[in-house]
């Protein structure tokens, strides 16, 4: 594990912000944070879980810093396995039941623009938080594809990917709407994901398919207009901790390209890498945290989650730069 600081070389996905820990839930609650040793042997057939375990266990917001995010899915699957809980699991697992989602409802918010046809080859896959909790993030996914002429198609009802199910420890309720979700990409030759936690889990961990999957970003490029200005992105851990550091690198290309001045801001999680559950005081601190370092006109991103993130948090702490998200900027 590394230390703030420490780098393995050139490129954006080892810049660090000085002076604060790269692992975010150490750096807000350092008492309570799991060291990759402690993961491993609280995994260990001989090592029982305990109630009292639950600060520590859900003392993780995902960003697979550390590399051990996985693992520390299986050590919640073994707390919730052992006969312990945390506030919310109930209503979540009954929302999985309900709704496919882990909200109330699975109804979508958006407002397709109009064109996007009933068939085709490629499926954009939006995710359950881009639809019913940022439905204008997601229209300008929607609009920016179609000004492209990217040909594609949406389901009328998306069940979430699982990762909120997946990270929580309730694996019954992540196998089944894997089982779900992978029958009917099937039926497609690709499949754009616009959540970059979906793209990690269709691309990791769900059934081998013939599907093609990729990320939004390979359908993104400069406009034909040169726009102005400067911005502070927030880059994806789930890509980049997760094997695609590139993606943050040609995100920043692609907006100098674009003629906006790229602000330089070190990679550091937002917070918001599992959702908003359980453990909110690490997320509220580590995303006030965060909205600290934006500067210049403008603050985007084009991950729903960090969105969210930026939008409430944003607002609340009174952020400089104005949010908006990449396709906005880019359109």
């Amino acid at each position: 594990m590394k230390e703030h600081g420490e780098t393995d070389g050139p490129g954006l996905e080892n810049r660090r912000v000085k002076g604060r820990h790269n692992y975010p839930s150490k750096h807000v609650d350092p008492e309570n944070f799991l060291e990759n040793d402690d993961v491993t042997r609280l995994l260990g057939a001989g090592e029982k879980i305990l109630q009292d375990d639950a600060r520590k266990i859900f003392n993780c917001v995902h960003c697979n810093e550390c590399g051990t995010s996985h693992d520390r899915a299986l050590l919640a699957r073994k707390f919730i396995e052992s006969g312990c809980t945390f506030e919310g699991r109930d209503e979540m697992e009954q929302n999985f039941k309900s709704n496919d989602t882990p909200y109330q409802d699975n109804k979508m918010r958006i407002r397709p623009p109009p064109g996007i046809p009933e068939r085709s080859d490629r499926l954009f896959f939006m995710g359950c938080l881009s639809t019913i909790k940022l439905p204008r993030f997601t229209e300008h996914a929607l609009g920016y594809l179609m000004a492209r002429g990217v040909d594609f198609t949406i389901l009328g009802t998306e069940a979430c990917c699982g990762y909120p199910a997946y990270a929580a420890g309730l694996f019954g309720e992540y196998e089944r709407v894997k089982a779900k979700n992978a029958a009917i990409f099937g039926r497609y030759k690709e499949v754009v994901c616009l959540c970059p936690a979906c793209y990690f889990l269709f691309t990791s961990d769900y059934p081998k398919l013939p599907t093609r999957f990729t990320y939004v970003s390979e359908y993104l490029a400069p406009p034909a207009r040169k726009r102005d200005g400067s911005v502070s992105v927030q880059h994806m851990c789930q890509l980049q901790n997760r094997g695609h550091p590139e993606v943050s690198d040609q995100t920043n290309q692609l907006l100098a390209a674009a003629g906006y001045e790229v602000e330089d801001v070190p990679h550091w999680c937002c917070g918001g890498g599992k959702g908003y559950m359980y453990r909110t005081d690490v997320i509220d601190k580590i995303a006030e945290t965060r909205m600290a370092d934006f500067t210049g006109d403008y603050m985007t991103t084009m991950c729903p989650g960090c969105f969210w993130i930026m939008k409430v948090y944003g607002m609340k702490c009174k952020a400089q730069p104005r949010l908006k998200d990449i396709f906005e900027l880019l359109l």
